[in-house]
């Protein structure tokens, strides 16, 4: 049975969920599943081949039909965008159901892309990365013949608000590229590559600079730390300004802009130690976000400090990490230094396992066993 991987977005993007949708098609491809994505005609769809944009090791088969390309013009502009792709999506499954294909619909919940599945009669699976579905997108959710929730959390709000058992929905967080991680340089080789200072002592955060992350605790956390530099990688000073409504950036924290996802395990080489914030102030950071992010740290052998948040603890065991309090930035100081001046070589043992675990192929090869493709 084919697999229709439909992302009803923009792609290629450099954005977290481009590259998820991009490792996980890999990853699917490789495990042996027949799969096409299926995407709107956008101006991003006319672009370099998804293969070269995210280094790909496999070519993903990708259909793209015709839409409006509004999808960056505002909620109108997505409606409108999002509804003639719906239309075009429909009579796609109902021309390849008339020729005799059997096939299932794959997306993280799109109200527009669902409702062409359904009205066409195909199986439907969804991957939800977050805990609560507008009315109308649960009430298509719940013909849903599985789920995958990218943490515990996410998976008992579902499964309360669209009664859903147990065999019918499974947790599977975000995953790491482990051979992205292979043949990697030195510390040292990694510090010259990227013009770092050769005997500093960094603490390195990577991700996109948004204001529900709590980024915050970074700039307070700087000021209370002597002979550890904060290095921030994922946007500009300006947008790392504003993101936490500061006007000024301490000096021993380093805005580093963004990267290339490639990049990113050599700059993970380059750090003494690795920050994963989440903040109380913030429901989804707080109990919902399941950052791809966790498992790039572990796969890079660096120790991970991490924010103990729900949802951080529900993808990150115990002895995989250490953990500080939520937005103190008193108890992340403390916890960086313990980082790195502690003997962490156990639990970077068990995270690096733990990150194999959890890799694209290994993900894809347990949700192609769940939903039977």
């Amino acid at each position: 049975m084919k697999l229709y991987y439909v992302a009803n977005a923009r792609l290629p993007s450099k954005k977290a969920y481009g590259i998820q949708i991009a490792k996980m098609c890999e990853a699917f491809i490789e495990a042996g599943v027949d799969l096409e994505l299926v995407i709107p005609r956008t101006r991003a769809a006319r672009g370099a081949s998804m293969r070269d944009f995210y280094r790909l090791r496999v070519d993903v088969p990708i259909v793209v039909l015709p839409t409006l390309d509004l999808y960056d013009k505002g909620r109108v502009g997505y409606f409108l965008g999002s509804t003639v792709f719906a239309k075009f999506l429909f009579f796609f499954f109902l021309y390849r159901r008339l020729r005799g294909e059997r096939g299932a619909y794959y997306s993280i919940p799109d109200t527009f892309s669902l409702a062409a599945a359904l009205c066409a009669g195909l199986p439907r699976y969804l991957e939800a990365h977050e805990a609560k579905l507008r009315v109308g997108l649960a009430a298509l959710a719940r013909g849903a013949r599985g789920l995958i929730a990218t943490n515990a959390l996410i998976k008992k709000s579902l499964q309360e608000q669209l009664n859903v058992p147990d065999e019918s929905i499974i947790v599977e967080p975000n995953g790491v590229d482990m051979e992205a991680h292979e043949e990697m340089p030195s510390k040292e080789e990694a510090r010259e590559r990227l013009g770092l200072p050769p005997r500093a002592t960094i603490a390195l955060y990577v991700g996109r600079f948004y204001e529900w992350k709590g980024l915050r605790i970074l700039t307070e956390t700087a000021g209370q730390m002597h002979g550890v530099q904060i290095y921030a990688v994922g946007g500009t000073p300006e947008e790392f300004r504003a993101a936490t409504g500061l006007a000024t950036i301490p000096p021993a924290l380093h805005i580093a802009g963004e990267c290339e996802s490639y990049d990113v395990p050599l700059w993970l080489t380059a750090a003494d130690t690795l920050l994963v914030l989440g903040t109380k102030k913030n429901e989804t950071s707080y109990k919902h976000t399941a950052p791809m992010k966790v498992y790039e740290y572990m796969a890079a052998e660096r120790p991970v400090v991490a924010s103990g948040t729900p949802s951080l603890k529900s993808v990150i065991g115990d002895g995989e990490a250490l953990f500080f309090e939520p937005d103190d930035a008193a108890d992340l100081a403390r916890v960086i230094r313990r980082a790195v001046e502690g003997d962490t070589t156990g639990m970077v043992a068990r995270a690096f396992h733990c990150a194999e675990e959890h890799s694209w192929k290994k993900r894809a090869e347990r949700i192609r066993a769940f939903i039977g493709v």
